[in-house]
């Protein structure tokens, strides 16, 4: 690791996104969500920058709260060491007593990462590595994780497609109706064979019973793991299906973030595998938290990385530090989940995924791009 030192923070810009892009549903028991890129740059006193960013999903209208409660949260980075961003997280956290969700935190604590392996000249992973295992990746496989569909007949049509863009594993979003998901996940199997990798996610859609009929059918398929099958608080109901033979059960990860929770659940484990996205647990200071107590019980985590650019890539970077992770998660159309950027994550031929050979996170912006979205924003600096 090169020299990281430089000067404390002296500007933080934050803008709230809501890009014109297609929306898709991924339950029939929701419609389509609007989704608000809030998105945090970071300038030290020498002029290096950092970026971060947090999605949040609203139903009706973009959603500007992350943005207002970056309005008290922004000022305090000021006059602030980068080096140092452990201790802030925990102060801008107020030490665990805030009310407002992690996420909104999140975009803080990547930028202040990015910023320093930024200065370092390093990629974000390496930062991050002395963590790390000796068996870290150097690239992810990835699959496609597909929205609500019309049909089974659509899954089967859009697998297709996407097996000869290279994808060998793919994620169900269905409705929400355990026969006719079945049969989309059946439609799905028929078309990719037996060698393909199938998970499916449920969105927390079920109760108990129509979960635990699921399983034997889920298992019989050869799907990979049974995601969200239960709202995630249901940890008993988890733990119910845990018991059961037939698939491996991974929670959404939208619900429990503190890593301190996470160790009392563990000891009695409702999941086959922990999840979570970096950029709603709180930031890659959180996450290091977290891949701890994932190595202390030998578990893995199936990262979520859905989300734009950004987003992708601070999950990416941090599965590439831990090597704990099967696979990237990568939403389709991808093209629709690029705004804003002139370095999206590409995927190869083989189906995998890598990050760039560039400092920080790598992901650099398109200027023009952004100011087409902004909802709302602001900057503060240390010239009041």
């Amino acid at each position: 690791m090169t020299d990281s030192s430089g000067s404390p923070i002296d500007r933080v810009e934050v803008l709230a996104l809501g890009p014109d892009l297609p929306r898709h549903a991924y339950t029939a028991h929701l419609p389509a969500p609007y989704t608000t890129s809030t998105l945090v740059r970071i300038t030290d006193g020498d002029g290096a920058q950092g970026l971060g960013q947090f999605d949040s999903d609203s139903y009706g209208a973009f959603d500007l709260a992350p943005l207002e409660t970056l309005r008290t949260l922004a000022p305090r980075l000021l006059g602030r060491d980068p080096l140092e961003r452990a201790t802030t997280w925990d102060e801008i956290r107020d030490h665990g007593t805030a009310s407002d969700m992690p996420g909104v935190r999140s975009a803080l604590d990547i930028a202040q990462w990015d910023l320093v392996a930024r200065r370092a000249g390093d990629p974000l992973h390496e930062l991050i590595a002395p963590r790390a295992t000796d068996a870290a990746p150097v690239r992810m496989p990835a699959y496609a994780s597909l929205p609500t569909l019309a049909s089974p007949a659509a899954y089967g049509d859009d697998v297709e497609r996407y097996l000869a863009e290279g994808y060998r594993a793919f994620k169900i979003h269905a409705w929400g109706d355990a026969e006719r998901d079945l049969e989309a996940i059946r439609a799905v199997r028929d078309v990719a064979g037996d060698d393909v990798a199938l998970i499916y996610d449920a969105e927390g859609c079920f109760d108990h019973p129509t979960a635990e009929r699921m399983m034997p059918a889920l298992g019989d398929l050869g799907v990979r793991w049974f995601e969200a099958p239960l709202p995630d608080l249901d940890l008993e109901g988890y733990r119910g299906l845990m018991r059961l033979d037939g698939v491996a059960i991974v929670p959404a990860g939208d619900a429990i973030w503190d890593a301190r929770l996470i160790r009392e659940v563990m000891h009695d484990p409702p999941w086959s595998a922990m999840r979570f996205d970096v950029t709603f647990a709180g930031g890659i200071t959180s996450a290091i938290k977290l891949f701890d107590v994932a190595a202390a019980f030998g578990m893995d985590v199936e990262v979520t990385s859905y989300g734009q650019t950004l987003v992708q890539s601070a999950n990416l970077h941090v599965m590439l530090a831990f090597g704990r992770t099967s696979f990237f998660e990568r939403a389709v159309p991808s093209a629709e989940f690029e705004f804003g950027v002139t370095t999206p994550i590409t995927m190869d031929a083989a189906g995998t995924v890598g990050v760039l050979d560039a400092p920080g996170m790598g992901v650099a912006l398109d200027d023009d791009a952004i100011a087409s979205a902004v909802l709302a924003s602001f900057s503060v600096d240390t010239s009041g």
